[in-house]
């Protein structure tokens, strides 16, 4: 693996990849979509970074001036199907191609499904769910027409491991996880890759922002940066994996989840109540 960890911190390259890539990224406003943007644009990739906050993509625009790469920021929401046809017929017109997307959008929540708000609760199955779906359906065609390409899904271990309170973002999440093999089969024929990564818990904004109660990341598990998240999405661009877990406590957390669901029940419990 090429160590891309802590390049944002290091003296920029002096030239690009051998083959910079077209790349559309979702959820380019903060914590892992932000640091991939910043990574890709740095290591001379062209990047269309969507998010929904208009001052973050100002400052993400000032962010990566003057990188190798070319960053194109657009606001919009992944939930608007068509706004994101939309957004992709403008990339498509500036950089003329489209390699890859990551589909990174996200939101989190935290209460008790049978008592939470239904708005947030269909809020967040929208952008987790909807929004994977309306980014592939748009990004499809142009990638059809340049050949091929790779998708790049963001689900979470769990999926496989949800705790009280967790109930519908592990859902989505899942379900993240069924699309992601779907699609892998579905678009073979036309040269797509797809790989899903089941991620771990990472220390970004998400648990701040997150619907229903706000809060933090769990303190009695250990966090990654995004950076280290951004490193190994650019890193999964350059193969054709069906599934990257990231860190040996997470593959312990989903096999623990298939192989002993009623161990990991109780330790989940304990961890998010």
């Amino acid at each position: 693996m090429k160590n891309y960890r802590g390049i944002l911190n290091t003296p920029r390259p002096d030239k690009p990849v051998e083959n910079p890539k077209a790349v559309l990224i979702t959820g380019a406003t903060s914590g892992i979509g932000w640091a991939t943007t910043l990574l890709l644009a740095s290591l001379g990739h062209k990047v269309i970074a969507i998010g929904r906050r208009e001052d973050r993509l100002k400052e993400l625009q000032t962010a990566t001036e003057g990188m190798l790469g070319e960053v194109m920021t657009l606001q919009g929401d992944v939930t608007d199907g068509e706004k994101m046809l939309q957004l992709m017929a403008e990339g498509l017109a500036h950089f003329g191609r489209l390699d890859v997307l990551i589909a990174n959008a996200g939101i989190a929540h935290r209460g008790l499904l049978v008592e939470s708000n239904w708005a947030d609760l269909e809020t967040v199955l929208r952008t987790n769910i909807d929004g994977v779906l309306h980014s592939v359906r748009a990004c499809v065609p142009a990638m059809r027409a340049s050949g091929g390409g790779h998708i790049i899904t963001i689900s979470s271990v769990t999926a496989v491991a949800t705790g009280p309170g967790a109930g519908i973002y592990s859902a989505s999440k899942s379900a993240v996880d069924a699309l992601a093999r779907a699609l892998r089969v579905e678009l073979e024929a036309d040269h797509i890759w797809v790989t899903n990564i089941w991620l771990g818990q990472t220390h970004t904004e998400l648990a701040q922002r997150r619907l229903g109660t706000p809060g933090k990341v769990a303190s009695k598990l250990p966090t990654m940066t995004p950076e280290k998240v951004a490193a190994r999405i650019v890193w999964a661009m350059e193969r054709r994996q069906r599934v990257i877990i990231l860190r040996p406590l997470d593959r312990l957390i989903i096999w623990g989840g298939r192989l002993f669901p009623r161990i990991l029940e109780k330790i989940m419990y304990r961890v998010y109540r």
